[in-house]
């Protein structure tokens, strides 16, 4: 008797606890495993050509490999199709992402879409050009007035004075290409050195660029520099610049670090260029991103710097990090 009660009380308590659990899961369901956090990317070009994009979208991944979270990217090609970005961005929120990060092409165009997306609750995080609303919860970039001023003060510092000057810019109406101009405009205009003939703009085509960049050398034979405003428009210039046999006598200030415009430097067609930190532009964006979604303060700027870089500091090493980023 001893015996069979050693065996029935093990036997109930292992019947109660089977029971028990399967009563559980009845009541409470299957556990489902989370969901990842989807980030919707918008930015003003996927165009493979831009090196600078590139980069941004390497910094991304990094950070969303690192955080568990996935990345929808889109994204009109041309960084000039305004409308196109705006066809973009109505799809997205018809879809109803948890998060939005908006490089915008327009400064003002985007406004509506921005107010859309607070209006159904979805956070935005601008990246690299904002937009003319206070809406977005930050806005990850460079100091584009800054940095400007920086490359234009070592421009004026090495132009003779009293021949003019060119500014070469890309998309009328984003705010990188306002401000960097801007940021030009304070430092030549307060010198009084250099006047500034104009601005052009080149709707971010390379051939633009390299066509305004030979009238402009045809047309003014005194021309002493032209200061581009990006990666597209510093390369069309260098080429006009080079093919018309000019490097060194029109000098030609820029924006970004491409390839081109490294090799560019090292023939001495390009004197300067400020680079950003667009892996870091990228990276900081998911994490702001995140952070967002989770209703977390933060600051309404989070500036990720720039460098000058000239013929005489390109090989340093902490500037060759800069100039040929890369994941490890």
């Amino acid at each position: 008797m001893k015996h069979m009660t050693a065996l029935i009380v093990p036997a109930i308590l292992v019947f109660i606890l089977i029971f028990g659990s399967l009563l559980i899961l009845f009541v409470t369901g299957n556990p489902t495993p989370s969901k990842k956090l989807t980030i919707s990317v918008i930015l003003k070009t996927i165009d493979t050509n831009m090196e600078f994009w590139q980069v941004v979208k390497s910094g991304m991944q990094v950070a969303a490999t690192e955080n568990g979270v996935e990345l929808e990217i889109t994204g009109p090609w041309v960084e000039s199709d305004i409308e196109g970005q705006i066809t973009i961005m109505r799809q997205v929120l018809k879809n109803k992402p948890k998060v939005i990060i908006l490089s915008a092409t327009d400064y003002n165009k985007l406004v509506p879409l921005v107010q859309d997306a607070h209006d159904m609750g979805i956070p935005v995080v601008t990246l690299d050009s904002g937009v003319n609303s206070d809406i977005p919860v930050t806005f990850v970039a460079t100091n584009s007035i800054e940095a400007a001023e920086k490359l234009a003060s070592y421009a004026s510092g090495i132009l003779k004075p009293g021949k003019p000057v060119a500014i070469i810019n890309h998309v009328p109406g984003a705010t990188t290409a306002m401000e960097r101009e801007q940021g030009v405009r304070m430092v030549f205009e307060k010198e009084n050195k250099n006047p500034i003939l104009g601005t052009w703009f080149t709707d971010n085509f390379q051939e633009r660029a390299f066509a305004i960049t030979t009238d402009l050398i045809t047309k003014h034979k005194d021309l002493a520099a032209i200061l581009a405003m990006n990666e597209i428009s510093v390369i069309g210039a260098a080429q006009a610049i080079e093919q018309a046999g000019m490097a060194g006598q029109v000098k030609l200030f820029g924006f970004d670090n491409s390839l081109s415009e490294i090799q560019f430097m090292e023939r001495g067609v390009l004197q300067a260029t400020v680079i950003q930190k667009p892996f870091n532009m990228g990276y900081l964006a998911v994490k702001a991103a995140i952070a967002a979604v989770n209703k977390i303060k933060q600051d309404r700027f989070i500036d990720t710097g720039s460098v000058l870089i000239t013929p005489n500091n390109m090989y340093l090493p902490e500037n060759q990090k800069l100039l040929f980023p890369f994941i490890e």
